[in-house]
């Protein structure tokens, strides 16, 4: 049974630190213990950490809703999970950020994808517990995100408070927040979460928060759940959901209204398939996230009054001109009037390679914008924004 394991190339580690401070690894590093979880793999800025086969030799024995299977040693529980049958989400992160696998182990909520199987373990596949996330960057924004309205927006004082949901399910290599969105930490409630950002919000004196990542919806029950108990303590707040959009369907959707959602921000990464699986570097469900973040936007439109904004990302390394335009062509579709950020992809992460897009080649794209009868964009860039 072949299956891989984690190992360090020593001639392209710069020794960031990453892997050991702040990846979930539930075994020693790079030892012939890994379990091969993947969560060093997809956090390291360098390319230093490769995935190799590695054989496991043997069957051991674990109970999964009270049943009895075999399955391969030192592997995850996600992994022994999907070998004895059981349907495996792609949505959870993969790096002990979100929570959305957690199981109860020996009755214990822990996190499948980066616990070990171990002879004997009962896996209960219904957790008990409450929704829990790891949460930090609680902070203050002078600009606020992609939905955020521009009118809002200053560099003199904040205008939200902001958290970062840790885990995503893209792997975007040119990520800005990717120690958020590929590592775990710490585990908040829902209402601690929901405490922190109204205290802040006061302290800050500002009308709003937002939710952040990595990717935010990936735990829908906390989110929800955070969402909810904002509204209970503080009913006049506006809430900011920033995501990428690929999990927001039409019931979901409805649930964050319902729940109190006011704002929301959606990155909409390409049109075509070709240029989102190269800005995302997502393969096994890249078709249906994107159609999913497209339908999400046109959903909000049509059927809810809360204010929506669109971020389109722009470097010329990852998305052409005529795509800008093709995306800006089918926005109008829905809606002339929805603001639209142009945002400026930097150098950052895996690709450190990027060139920053000048400010003239952000105005440029930003009238292919609006030359689609788009009346409302704005392109960030390296000397400011650029207003509708």
């Amino acid at each position: 049974m072949i299956y891989k394991i984690a190992r360090r190339n020593p001639n392209l580690c710069r020794f960031c630190g990453i892997c050991r401070d702040a990846v979930s690894c539930p075994t020693e590093l790079f030892s012939e213990d890994c379990i091969g979880c993947k969560a060093c793999y997809l956090a390291c800025p360098y390319g230093a950490i490769e995935m190799v086969p590695h054989e496991r030799k043997r069957l051991i024995e674990i109970l999964i809703d009270r049943e009895i299977y075999f399955v391969p040693e030192k592997i995850t529980v996600s992994d022994a999970l999907e070998f004895a049958g059981f349907p495996i989400s792609s949505a959870p992160c993969g790096v002990g950020g979100c929570f959305a696998c957690a199981v109860m182990i020996d009755s214990e909520t822990k996190l499948a994808c980066v616990t070990e199987a171990v002879e004997g373990m009962q896996i209960d596949t219904v957790e008990k517990g409450g929704p829990m996330r790891v949460v930090s960057g609680f902070a203050p924004h002078l600009v606020g995100g992609v939905g955020t309205p521009y009118a809002l927006k200053s560099r003199m004082r904040p205008v939200e408070v902001a958290c970062f949901l840790h885990g995503c399910n893209y792997r975007c290599p040119q990520c800005q927040n990717h120690v958020m969105a590929f590592t775990g930490g710490v585990a908040m409630t829902p209402e601690t979460t929901a405490e922190m950002l109204v205290r802040m919000k006061g302290m800050y004196q500002v009308e709003r928060v937002a939710f952040s990542g990595g990717e935010c919806t990936l735990n829908r029950k906390f989110l929800i759940e955070s969402i909810k108990h904002l509204k209970r303590i503080d009913k006049g707040v506006r809430i900011h959901v920033d995501t990428n959009g690929s999990l927001l369907t039409s019931d979901y959707i409805d649930e964050l209204v319902d729940a109190g959602m006011t704002d929301i921000g959606i990155d909409l990464k390409a049109l075509s398939l070709d240029t989102f699986t190269r800005i995302t570097a997502v393969s096994k469900d890249a078709e249906r996230y994107l159609k999913t973040a497209w339908n999400a936007v046109k959903y909000i439109l049509d059927n809810h009054d809360i204010f929506v904004g669109i971020g389109i990302p722009y470097n010329q390394a990852l998305t052409s001109s005529e795509e800008i335009g093709a995306m800006g062509k089918e926005i109008a579709q829905m809606s002339t009037d929805v603001q639209v950020s142009l945002l400026d992809y930097r150098p950052a992460f895996k690709r450190r390679d990027l060139t920053i897009p000048t400010a003239a080649e952000m105005a440029d794209m930003k009238n292919i914008l609006n030359a689609t009868g788009l009346n409302n964009v704005i392109a960030q860039t390296g000397e400011g924004y650029i207003g509708p």
